[in-house]
């Protein structure tokens, strides 16, 4: 059997073996295990990549001519290991959230963290566009449970708006693209330099819009508002929806439109990239300054998180080869730092009873750790060294200067002064701040819930030192 196929068989076995045994109290470790199994195939993948690249299996064929079909190509293979590594972080993470908050139903929340898993590994390895549209369906519906996982009034509220959207979008932008891609292309394969041969200019127009709005995963505003309504979820989900899959999974799909189903030829002949650069613009901007107003921990992050995104969606419109490398190492070094933030969010929620900007004064006298953990998430946010964050603004800036689009540098400066603004406020009041809340008695750190955000964070640091490699297989690989 294909190795890529065996991955999807194998989550799906583990989807069934967490069900069998929902009652056992060992069900969180079972969890981590197949995680680690997930981890152990891809790594397996990665050193058989030779011989795996462009290498196609059609399962079966859903429409004539048109199979569910899995091929792995180099772009795949990065989001692939940073999901999957990230995926077993988190499910560590969670065995010990999950218990210190006394949630109940702990079997729900893995068979649908792993079903989710299941889907974006599938989205990964899709080879044309309806398998991804498949899976893509398939992430929503999965985490919908884990956004209502509380169960409470507000959470059933914000989930149906979080399905509403996603499923909206999908239905009335993709596959509407996807029909109209293959009317036009003949073809729904990812193809290395774009599908069209014999097209005109409003066609394209069209299919970017209906890409770029279908695709909402990837937070493009106006279709953005289901991000922040999913906040209402547990911390282990919000770290898997901004870091591990769902986001990533969106901002994913639209690199590889732009690339594979587009080219670069395509975008830059009929300018429809700058459709992209303009919604993208407005989103990086507008998502910063409503983050301002944001007190809320968690909401300030899922604002930041859709600008974020837009950073990487305007980094490959732009179709410089310095910002196509920039997109990458952003879609890597955004996944580490958001997912620090989040943890990191869990944590002090957890310890402390702490949910505002507002409450955290003196925070790192309580919880020192989780403070720098926070502050090493920031500063990559932000986009300044000595961390990764700087080295993809650093080339996205010179993919700027590359495409002549200097205007763009505006953006870049303004909502880097707008990061700053709302997260150094978080930093400074947690060192520098006296204390004015009392705290929970249990307020103090609790490090094997801090682990592995730990070992992200060293992580995060350490590739910065370390970028050549991840530059130089981007560049040799991919652009």
């Amino acid at each position: 059997m294909n190795i890529l196929a065996s991955h999807i068989l194998f989550l799906s076995l583990g989807i069934f073996i967490i069900n069998f045994l929902r009652k056992e109290k060992f069900i969180g470790l079972v969890s981590v295990l197949i995680s680690l199994v997930s981890l152990t195939y891809v790594l397996y993948i990665v050193n058989m990549q030779d011989s795996l690249i462009n290498q196609k299996i059609d399962l079966i064929n859903i429409i004539p001519g048109i199979p569910l079909s899995f091929s792995l190509d180099y772009l795949s293979l990065i989001f692939l290991v940073i999901s999957n590594s990230l995926w077993l972080m988190v499910s560590i993470f969670s065995e010990k959230y999950l218990e210190l908050n006394k949630y109940e139903n702990k079997s729900k929340f893995y068979i649908f963290f792993t079903l989710s898993m299941l889907a974006t590994n599938g989205i990964i390895y899709s080879s044309n566009l309806l398998t991804t549209f498949i899976f893509y369906e398939l992430l929503t519906i999965a985490t919908y449970p884990l956004v209502t996982f509380k169960g409470d009034h507000k959470s059933i509220i914000n989930g149906k708006r979080y399905l509403y959207y996603l499923l909206g979008t999908s239905i009335i932008f993709f596959l509407p693209a996807i029909i109209l891609t293959h009317i036009t292309a003949g073809t729904l394969d990812y193809k290395i330099g774009g599908v069209f041969t014999n097209y005109n200019n409003t066609t394209i127009y069209i299919l970017v819009i209906l890409f770029l709005f279908g695709i909402a995963k990837s937070a493009i505003m106006p279709f953005h508002k289901w991000l922040p309504s999913a906040m209402v979820a547990p911390t282990p989900v919000s770290a898997l929806l901004h870091a591990v899959a769902v986001v990533k999974s969106g901002v994913f799909i639209l690199l590889k439109v732009m690339l594979f189903i587009f080219g670069i030829d395509v975008l830059t002949a009929s300018g429809a990239n700058i459709i992209i650069i303009l919604f993208a613009s407005f989103t990086i901007i507008a998502s910063s300054i409503i983050a301002l107003s944001k007190d809320n921990i968690k909401l300030r992050l899922a604002y930041s998180t859709i600008g974020q995104l837009s950073y990487i969606v305007l980094a490959t419109a732009i179709l410089a080869p310095y910002s196509i490398l920039a997109a990458i190492l952003h879609l890597i070094f955004h996944a580490l730092g958001k997912i620090i933030l989040f943890l990191s969010a869990g944590i002090i929620a957890t310890q402390t009873g702490i949910k505002n900007v507002s409450e955290m004064n003196n925070l790192s006298s309580k919880l020192p750790i989780t403070c720098l953990l926070m502050t090493i998430g920031a500063i990559i946010m932000v986009g300044l060294p000595p961390t990764v964050g700087f080295i993809s603004k650093w080339y996205l800036l010179l993919g700027i200067v590359e495409s002549e689009k200097l205007y763009l540098l505006f953006v870049i400066i303004l909502s880097t002064l707008l990061n700053a603004s709302y997260y150094f406020p978080m930093i400074y009041k947690a060192y520098f701040e006296k204390e004015k809340f009392s705290y929970k008695e249990s307020s103090c750190e609790n490090m094997i819930l801090a682990f592995p955000v730990i070992l992200i964070g060293f992580i995060a640091v350490f590739i910065f030192f370390k970028t050549d490699f991840i530059v130089k297989f981007i560049t040799e690989q991919i652009i």
